[in-house]
């Protein structure tokens, strides 16, 4: 039987304080212990409606704090609403955040018993996958050491993937989709899928607009607690972009001095540079384990895209995003700060930030690497770069598609 999600009317209201909540003893002795007090209140979600019928996903889009995350912890149940209400048939499993509930002084081996206990399992069902879990995860070296031991991606990796070996018939997702590699990011992609052909029903958030347009086959737009547009992916998608392009290009200066690249690439306003340039990209450099500048890779090496930008420590850190799109502008990677629990807490006069991919897994070609600076709302670019860093991948065996993952073929006998 598949899960099936009904949601009607629904609302979810908060109260508004003068100041933060503290969260340390240190931090309300200095207040005095006085208590934040009341200003009024808001609603973070109002009046949204929709049904997933077993066997749907729905992509759910928007700026940070258009109420997406509310949205899934009223599905999930972690929250209660004020007006109207959800109706889930089926198992409910949230992937709302992988590393929720682990305990870090606990080993690997230890925390997916208690994680697949929890989420339903008997502790029979959860010994039977356990294997399987660990092989999925890819941390058989590592299963019976502490967690706190783990590398954030380690654990992210576990968290995932116990949760999915649960048998979920609704699944909820926040922004989770970027762990590890390229591979493992298309395994946990595939999996997703078969959920889906077995009747889950899946409600995904990410600020990844590729993976709602490829996956889900209805989206959801909110803006400030409300109901933009529901609809199909690829319009709501575009409509989304535009606007978001849109709000960018009205903050980009007409005119700006001209910057050419190492590779040789001339920025210039309008065309390949955009934003508000509240914030600055001063360097964007390609490197190689060494440390040394590349321009081309071999498939499957190692790449790190070293970022340099500056600003105004007053405002708001960026979320920092970068992609890799081949030669028909088609993203082939699409990653972000924020979407790999990477935030960036504060800024100084001059900052450096590197992404490192441990294997680029992808088929020989000519690339460009577009690097940008976003408003943490993601509602318009401090300062994006596009189609201004050049890459080849180059590879001894030629492969179609976009894809070449380490693999062997094994012949067998019978």
């Amino acid at each position: 039987m598949g899960g099936r999600i009904v949601v009607e009317g629904l609302g979810k209201q908060f109260t508004r304080f003068d100041q933060p909540r503290a969260r340390t003893l240190k931090e309300r002795m200095l207040r005095g212990f006085r208590e934040p007090r009341a200003k009024g209140s808001f609603w973070a979600l109002r009046d949204v409606g929709f049904t997933v019928e077993s066997g749907a996903m729905l992509g759910v889009i928007g700026h940070n704090g258009s109420g997406k995350s509310t949205l899934l912890r009223l599905l999930g149940g972690v929250m209660q609403p004020d007006a109207g209400r959800v109706i889930t048939h089926g198992r409910v499993n949230g992937l709302l955040e992988l590393n929720t509930g682990m305990h870090s002084e606990l080993t690997g081996r230890e925390n997916v018993l208690i994680g697949g206990v929890v989420a339903g399992l008997t502790k029979r069902q959860v010994l039977d996958r356990f294997d399987d879990i660990v092989a999925f995860a890819e941390l058989e070296r590592f299963i019976d050491s502490p967690i706190r031991t783990y590398s954030t991606g380690m654990m992210m990796r576990l968290g995932f993937a116990v949760s999915i070996h649960t048998d979920p018939q609704v699944l909820l997702i926040d922004e989770v989709l970027s762990v590890g590699d390229l591979a493992f990011q298309n395994k946990c992609l595939d999996r997703i899928r078969g959920l889906r052909e077995q009747g889950c029903a899946i409600v995904l958030i990410s600020h990844d607009l590729s993976q709602i347009e490829e996956l889900c086959d209805q989206a959801l737009w909110l803006r400030g607690g409300s109901v933009v547009a529901h609809g199909t992916p690829d319009i709501l998608v575009g409509e989304y972009k535009a606007e978001m392009a849109n709000r960018t290009r009205a903050r980009t200066p007409v005119e700006m001095p001209e910057v050419v690249t190492p590779s040789g690439v001339v920025l210039k306003p309008h065309e390949n540079r955009f934003g508000s340039l509240e914030m600055q990209i001063t360097a964007v450099r390609l490197l190689d384990p060494t440390g040394r500048d590349v321009r081309t890779i071999e498939s499957g090496e190692p790449l790190t895209i070293e970022i340099g930008f500056t600003g105004d420590p007053a405002l708001p850190p960026p979320i920092v995003g970068v992609s890799i799109a081949d030669a028909d502008y088609v993203n082939c990677v699409d990653v972000n700060t924020e979407g790999d629990r990477a935030p960036i807490d504060s800024i100084q006069p001059a900052n450096r930030i590197a992404l490192q991919i441990r294997r680029l897994d992808l088929t020989a070609g000519h690339y460009h690497v577009n690097v940008g600076l976003y408003h943490p709302s993601w509602a318009y670019a401090y300062d994006y770069h596009w189609e201004a860093y050049p890459l080849t991948i180059e590879a001894t065996v030629r492969t179609s598609g976009k894809l070449a993952p380490p693999r062997s073929w094994l012949l067998g006998d019978g």
